[in-house]
């Protein structure tokens, strides 16, 4: 007997309370389970197209533009999230695991268009399932059929390569990769709040996953893709640089990976608040009034409450609640919003903090179209390193980015600009690598690595040495375009 026949009204239940997800793969399979033996115009398939499609389209709404399924480790991930087996749904979802094992299929992406599937084509995206079980390389089989015009509304997923396993060359496209997932993840999660549509935090929550995995594997090569700035959409792009930055500043202090997950789902979101501040306070070119300064100082206390709002899982949201909030109250407790608290900041809450105000000070903002050169931000930092910052952490950061930050814009005693490629180690006295650009056409273009650490064998002098530091926009430049 079917599930459904079994557990009278369960599914509906379970949609109820908003386990779509396992209502789906239920569906889904138990749509195969028919279509084997029945046509599409049985009572029973016409029953199980019409109930799969319309669970699809529920959680396409809550979800927003698509539904991911993924088998990894004898397990589902819909949406990034690992699906609980219950003895309700276990034979639903065990028997779903066995076909995609069996088709070497890895996973499945249903897009947007979802919503215009009908019971024709959903019934032919079947057949198409049933018939991959014939071909010697069924996944390959079925992703070639499902490249047709006529399912435009899906595709196969491939199997991510293991970012351990990925060579110092294929790296750097995995960190623009993710950087990129993580950008349009946050951004949709903000356009949704001020659609007023309910948001979940599953692709986030999975982007930041492969971000703390890669940290532990080359932070370098995360630390390089920091410097993308992007003064248009200002708030997404720090957010995802304070982000990574907090990642790998945890990862140095030795976190575990599920607490740097937790680090860096907080720091992405640590100014969603500002979604409720008016634009034109966040782009006002001079300095604030006193009205207007209030509204930005309410945005750490907004975000919290966006935060709860979101479709996610109570427990996670508690536990990343806190940082956000304390972002910008200064490691004395001095900033805002105010508050009566006598006890310390939060860990989270001091490595968000140096990382949100290093990557402010470097960025462009509407008050201050010359952002400051790494270095500099740093030494003001360390101005205030004990008052406004953990002056152990805050070493720790120093020490992670280097003698001067990876990025940072240099002239050399040869007249050349370069681009710091390696930033040194201040307890080795070891000087960084530059990455000279050279100007061709108008156009700045890769050059050769100096080694700043060379010395002249006939004076014992080095021959390269720096002049001055600048900040990458004095070239108008992308410093990440040339260091990935």
């Amino acid at each position: 007997m079917s599930y459904e026949e079994t557990n009278p009204g369960a599914v509906e239940s379970e949609t109820e309370t908003h386990r779509l997800e396992e209502t789906f793969i239920c569906r889904f399979m138990r749509l195969l389970q028919l279509a084997r033996i029945h046509e599409s115009g049985n009572r029973l398939t016409v029953e199980a197209l019409n109930n799969f499609i319309s669970t699809g389209r529920r959680l396409l709404d809550e979800e927003g533009d698509e539904i991911t399924i993924e088998a990894s480790h004898g397990r589902f991930f819909v949406q990034g999230r690992k699906l609980l087996i219950r003895k309700q749904s276990a034979v639903f979802v065990l028997s779903l695991l066995g076909w995609f094992e069996r088709l070497g299929l890895y996973g499945l992406r249903f897009n947007a268009d979802f919503d215009k599937v009908t019971n024709k084509k959903a019934y032919d995206f079947i057949l198409e399932m049933i018939e991959a079980q014939n071909h010697n390389e069924p996944a390959e089989w079925l992703g070639k059929r499902l490249e047709e015009e006529r399912f435009f509304w899906v595709e196969t997923v491939a199997a991510p390569q293991s970012e351990a396993g990925a060579s110092a060359v294929e790296n750097p496209e995995l960190a623009h990769r993710l950087y990129s997932y993580a950008y349009n993840s946050l951004k949709s999660v903000g356009q949704k709040i001020l659609k007023g549509k309910p948001s979940g935090i599953r692709k986030p929550l999975r982007v930041i996953q492969d971000i703390t995995d890669l940290a532990f594997v080359n932070n370098e090569v995360l630390m390089g893709i920091t410097t993308i700035r992007d003064h248009d959409d200002y708030t997404f792009t720090h957010s995802v640089n304070v982000a990574i930055l907090s990642i790998c500043l945890g990862q140095q202090i030795g976190l575990s990976r599920r607490s740097l997950v937790r680090l860096g789902i907080s720091a992405l979101f640590h100014d969603l608040g500002k979604i409720d501040v008016p634009l034109e306070i966040l782009n006002k070119p001079g300095p604030l009034d006193t009205r207007e300064f209030q509204e930005i100082q309410h945005h750490p206390l907004n975000g919290v409450r966006r935060i709860i709002k979101l479709n996610a899982d109570s427990e996670l949201k508690a536990r990343i609640l806190l940082p956000p909030f304390e972002h910008h109250l200064r490691y004395d407790l001095s900033g805002y919003p105010e508050t009566d608290w006598n006890r310390p900041l939060s860990l989270f809450g001091r490595i968000i903090e140096i990382c949100d105000v290093y990557d402010a000070l470097t960025s462009a903002r509407s008050y201050r179209q010359t952002p400051l050169s790494q270095d500099r931000a740093l030494g003001i930092m360390l101005a205030k390193s004990g008052r406004d910052f953990d002056p152990v952490l805050l070493k720790w950061f120093v020490n992670l980015l280097g003698v001067l930050p990876m990025g940072t814009l240099v002239k050399l005693n040869t007249g050349h600009f370069g681009l710091i490629y390696n930033g040194g180690n201040f307890k080795e006295d070891h000087l960084p690598k530059v990455l000279v650009l050279r100007q061709q056409n108008g156009r700045y273009t890769k050059g050769e690595i100096l080694d700043l650490n060379q010395r002249d064998t006939k004076t014992g002098q080095p021959p390269y040495t720096i002049e001055s530091t600048h900040h990458p926009t004095d070239l108008g430049i992308q410093p990440a375009v040339y260091l990935m």
